[in-house]
């Protein structure tokens, strides 16, 4: 009879850590030898899935995850096996993994559906969890985070370094115009194209190249808004608005001593003859207004967004645009000031 509730007591720890991904509760004081057993009778059972890394057998099995559906693997065998090396954080619960000689960093935090690839918050529908001191991730973070070859069949998983290699490979080379620049401890991103939920963010770190137009190196505090640059990104990008990736390169195209530029993305309102337009959308910086009236000069430069020039007389109402203009701005509702900059976007 003991041995009939042992199984059944099994079972139901065993359906219930599946479906919540958590841990088995052991009571403070009863039968340890019996939870220990019971605990390895439910890894037993739940560790059905066999994983190979690059055509050898790993050591620890995966499992599915009910509740997501997911197949669940052992991070750290895998990742190490690939070339990673791995920090664990007792404090927050997290383990840090970056690959030697390249820019690859991720983060894996312990019951957090939040998967850091190169400063991007990516989610997978399931978070880590950690069973007896091994922590396990969906098998899409191999694939979909760390970008390397993942292939499932029935019961038994192959991860395989192939997509990584290649898909360092793969980067995208863009232009665009600088609408803000992110230079918090936390936070090393510029965002060009767009503003709000337009455009792209392009995210930093120690190993991006940022480099003015005579190709010395510079910081990202050097960037400001209104500069134009080329980029080389990575083609991994976030599905979030505005879309995220990693810039391994940026270089301006042409250096500007205006560090004091205010900027408005929205649509236009023009006058009938071209001197004066009205801009209607989001504030580029905390000072810049979400709508503002600029006069447009013969030094005012007016280009599309592949940089081709563009007459004042040739914009129209609701065109779409990227207006930069000085701090000097009139206190009327709202404010009057000098367009340096319009972008006219497609």
């Amino acid at each position: 009879m003991k041995k009939r509730l042992k199984k059944s007591a099994a079972a139901l720890l065993v359906s219930a850590m599946a479906v919540s991904g958590g841990a088995a509760y052991a009571a403070p004081n009863a039968d340890v030898q019996q939870d220990q057993e019971i605990q390895a009778e439910l890894i037993s059972a739940i560790t059905n899935y066999g994983v190979t890394i690059n055509g050898e057998n790993a050591k620890n099995n995966g499992f599915m995850n009910q509740e997501s559906k997911q197949v669940m693997l052992p991070l750290r065998e895998i990742a190490e096996a690939l070339g990673y090396d791995l920090k664990w954080n007792k404090e927050a619960r997290s383990t840090e993994l970056t690959k030697p000689n390249t820019p690859v960093w991720s983060l894996v935090q312990t019951d957090k559906d939040e998967y850091n690839e190169n400063k991007m918050l990516v989610k997978l529908g399931a978070a880590p969890v950690n069973i007896l001191g091994t922590l396990y991730v969906p098998a899409q973070y191999f694939s979909d985070v760390l970008h390397h070859g993942v292939v499932i069949e029935g019961a038994q998983v192959s991860v395989t370094t192939g997509e990584s290699e290649a898909e360092d490979a793969k980067t995208v080379k863009a232009s665009g115009v600088i609408t803000a620049v992110y230079n918090e401890e936390d936070r090393k991103a510029a965002h060009i194209n767009g503003a709000g939920p337009d455009g792209i963010i392009l995210n930093v770190d120690e190993n991006t190249v940022i480099l003015n137009a005579a190709g010395e190196k510079i910081e990202l505090k050097d960037l400001s808004l209104g500069l134009d640059i080329n980029v080389v990104h990575s083609l991994a990008m976030t599905m979030s608005l505005p879309g995220q990736t990693y810039a391994y390169e940026i270089k301006v195209k042409q250096d500007s001593d205006r560090k004091d530029l205010l900027g408005t993305s929205g649509t236009i309102t023009p006058n009938e003859d071209g001197s004066r337009i009205k801009v209607t959308g989001i504030g580029m910086t905390e000072a810049s207004p979400k709508e503002v009236v600029l006069n447009l000069s013969a030094d005012t430069v007016i280009v599309d967004q592949d940089g081709k020039d563009v007459k004042a007389t040739d914009l129209k109402k609701d065109d779409k645009v990227l207006a930069f203009y000085g701090p000097m701005l009139t206190k009327s509702l709202p404010p009057i000031g000098g367009a340096v900059k319009i972008v006219v976007m497609k």
